[in-house]
């Protein structure tokens, strides 16, 4: 869009004005293309380096060694769960009103059953629970960093299938694909039947399209001059196809997905329009972290209950993953409404 307004002749009849966007609710200045976010800018960057560094390393990780441990995998989703903490208070920011304490309290009411839901389809179906979660993580991944691209340079989005595929397939389709030794009793774990479900023929079909889509995704992006865009796609192949899949999706989840979308939260919150435009990331981050602290202890304790119940098996990494899995439903859903919503003319952004 751009941001040049109709021309309105003045009621003095003086030559009218250009109509300049509105400021951004988190810098406080005005909102163009080639301009990009500060915050996102940093964000993206950090979680490159993260993911990046990670990479260089793998000739020193060996795939039978520590780095395939699923302690790893267990860590990184502990870690960047608060990143859907604040969920609750979301609608609230993207709207132009107030939102009475009793609509937030509902929405919680609402996002809670859903995740109940999805926890009660894992209990009673795991197989297929399992098999669905994996298609909505690639496209909440997916869809999640062509949002973080747009809204970094401040431009629409447009999820093409092919941006969605390249940058949501890696995590889940290439560990799936070269790694079944150690991905597969994973996945028996918590539901015995899933990797029989997911043949030869699916997993080398799914990767030589998602291979296609980096592919793709990569030209589109180095021939619209956003070259470090076009390496990221390709980063995140290298990294899941090289470095064991527990370390290197714990790290996907700590240091890309949850850091970027941490940082759009920061940018979202009207608090914090003066600290961001002046450089200061730190009362953000703590004010952030007092909004997620207790979603995350109540989703904690729900964790912890489930491992510690009589007669459950030692092993956490079924019912980390389930309760994961089911908090990712309704965040999913939220996250893709809030996109959706920006986009509209009605939006905060367009």
């Amino acid at each position: 869009m751009s941001g040049v307004g109709p021309r309105v002749p003045a009621e003095d009849g003086r030559a009218p004005a250009r109509t300049r966007r509105p400021p951004s609710p988190a810098t406080g200045t005005t909102e163009g293309p080639g301009r990009p976010d500060r915050l996102l800018r940093r964000a993206g960057t950090a979680s490159l380096l993260a993911l990046g560094g990670l990479l260089a390393m793998s000739p020193l990780i060996g795939a039978a060694g520590p780095g395939g441990s699923p302690a790893f995998l267990v860590a990184g989703l502990l870690l960047g769960l608060p990143h859907g903490a604040v969920d609750h208070l979301v609608p609230a920011r993207l709207s132009a009103r107030a939102r009475p304490r009793a609509a937030r309290v509902a929405l919680l009411v609402v996002y809670t059953a859903v995740a109940g839901a999805g926890l009660a389809a894992f209990r009673a179906a795991p197989d297929l629970a399992l098999v669905g979660f994996l298609v909505v993580s690639v496209v909440h991944f997916g869809t999640a960093d062509v949002a973080f691209h747009a809204e970094r340079d401040r431009r629409p989005v447009r999820a093409r299938v092919p941006a969605v595929l390249a940058y949501g397939g890696p995590p889940v389709v290439v560990p799936l694909a070269l790694w079944r030794d150690q991905v597969d009793p994973l996945l028996a774990a918590v539901a015995p039947r899933a990797p029989a479900l997911l043949t030869v023929e699916v997993r080398a079909l799914a990767l030589a399209t998602v291979l296609g889509a980096v592919a793709v995704t990569a030209i589109r992006n180095a021939r619209a001059g956003r070259a470090r865009d076009a390496v990221e796609p390709v980063l995140l192949a290298g990294l899941f196809g090289t470095v064991p899949p527990a370390l290197a999706v714990g790290a996907y989840f700590a240091a890309w997905h949850s850091c970027r979308h941490v940082a759009r939260l920061l940018r979202h919150d009207p608090r914090n329009t003066a600290d961001l435009a002046a450089g200061r990331v730190g009362p953000p981050l703590r004010r952030f972290a007092r909004q997620a602290a207790a979603p995350t202890a109540v989703a904690v304790a729900a964790l912890i209950a489930l491992v510690a119940w009589p007669g459950h098996r030692s092993d956490p990494l079924p019912a980390t993953f389930a309760v994961l899995a089911a908090l990712t439903l309704p965040h999913a859903v939220l996250v893709a409404w809030a996109d959706r919503r920006a986009r509209e003319p009605s939006g905060r952004t367009r």
